[in-house]
């Protein structure tokens, strides 16, 4: 059957366009064009040489070599081809300094090295979502996005404003503020921001948990290991905190919490891209993330990419299954993967804007602001839950060795006023 460019390019998805656009840039600059030759026009030429760039680029994605990866490295798009997207950890809670204000932090593009200067990405789109509703559909979208590349990088940021769409299609909202990069920034309506470079707040023995779940390590597909091979976390002082020594970028806002709602709000964070298969210049979703730990231990890594293109109010059907699936596979009762759901589903992380201070998974257990601080041990609260008897009481099928991963955190790695993330390394 024979492919001619124009049929073949309607088959490349929104990650291919976005490397063919800057390979395209690329080529640009290093051929030595006549300007009369017009690359937009749809000569012989460009069409074959679309189609070519286009073959090569599916190619890479698929033959790229794999290495390390968690939620850091959700998928192995975003791990080896668009890392700036790569969502990590998303934090909200109670300002340390200012009873009346709250704090949202964005953590992506992971697993930066001691002294690395890595680019922020201006083709990517990142949003906070805030449902204060109750529908897990946004009433309140922050965005940002980099301008120009290089050392003169800013960022615009758009809101807090009620979205022009919502779902996985994204229309920029009007711009409130042009923002420096590694320099906190105090806005006129009372926000602040910080965008840049910080040590990786998130602790995990993460090396332990892909011995013993190993689908979870995307660097072992298509066929790793059967899970529970090995049953027990490293022993306190043997664990290691396998994330330490990287660094992180992070978008830190501070704001009064009237902008985010008056009571119960769910909070999650997506990454988006332009592409040519939306015609009216919106941004496409890529990546989605708010509760930690949730696609890492129960959903299968070869569904972590749908996942990602879906809203909060497919959860119940999507990402339940998983859950309950895990916790049948791993011999636990099903009143485990009812608590795990009842708490964890939607996808968003839950916050009463209402109250003082809080705990995690404490608006839905404790009537408090809820929410997740950068302290908070996530691991070993999900863990107690799924292995052991926390929340619950159910002890049948316990495996205790499983219960706490045995790493904290590193007050080092934190600091106690605005932006709250530690230096970077």
């Amino acid at each position: 059957m024979r492919i001619n460019a124009r049929s073949f390019t309607s088959f490349i998805p929104t990650r291919g366009w976005v490397l063919i656009n800057k390979l395209m840039q690329n080529m640009a600059a290093f051929f030595p064009l006549k300007r009369s030759l017009d690359w937009t026009r749809p000569t012989r030429f460009f069409r074959t040489l679309v189609a070519s760039v286009a073959i090569l680029l599916v190619v890479l994605i698929y033959a790229t070599p794999k290495a390390l990866a968690s939620d850091h490295q959700d998928t192995t798009f975003l791990a080896t081809k668009l890392t700036a997207a790569d969502l990590t950890d998303l934090f909200v809670f109670e300002s340390p300094t200012d009873p009346n204000n709250a704090v949202l932090v964005m953590d992506f593009d992971p697993l930066i090295v001691s002294g690395e200067i890595r680019p922020f990405d201006p083709n990517v789109l990142y949003q906070f979502k805030i449902d204060n509703t109750g529908d897990n559909i946004e009433d309140v979208v922050l965005q940002f996005n980099v301008n120009s590349t290089g050392s003169a990088q800013t960022v615009t940021v758009r809101g807090p404003s009620s979205p022009i769409k919502v779902g996985t299609e994204s229309a920029l909202v009007p711009q409130s503020s042009v923002v420096p990069l590694n320099q906190t920034f105090l806005a006129s309506n009372g926000m602040k921001f910080f965008i840049g470079t910080r040590k990786d707040p998130f602790f995990f023995d993460l090396e332990q948990f892909f011995k013993i779940i190993p689908d979870r390590n995307y660097s072992l597909q298509p066929n790793p290991s059967p899970p529970l091979q090995v049953v027990s976390f490293r022993p306190a002082g043997q664990a290691q905190d396998t994330l330490a020594t990287f660094n992180v970028h992070s978008i830190i806002v501070e704001l009064p919490r009237k902008m985010l709602g008056s009571g119960k709000i769910g909070i999650w964070m997506t990454t988006s891209v332009k592409t040519p298969r939306l015609r009216n210049g919106n941004f496409a979703q890529i990546e989605r993330l708010a509760v930690p730990a949730l696609n890492e231990l129960f959903m299968d890594f070869k569904a972590h990419n749908n996942s990602n293109l879906q809203t909060p109010t497919e959860d119940a059907s999507n990402q339940s299954q998983f859950i309950q699936a895990f916790v049948k596979a791993i011999g636990r009762p099903q009143g485990i993967a009812d608590a795990v759901i009842s708490v964890a589903i939607p996808d968003v992380i839950q916050a009463d804007v209402s109250k003082p201070t809080g705990s995690y998974f404490g608006t839905q257990l404790n009537k408090d602001f809820g929410g997740r601080r950068p302290k908070d041990d996530v691991i070993d609260v999900t863990a107690s839950v799924v292995f052991g008897s926390a929340v619950t009481g159910i002890t049948t099928g316990q495996i205790p060795a499983l219960t706490s991963d045995n790493v904290g955190p590193n007050d080092a790695n934190f600091l106690t006023v605005f932006p709250y993330l530690g230096n970077p390394l």
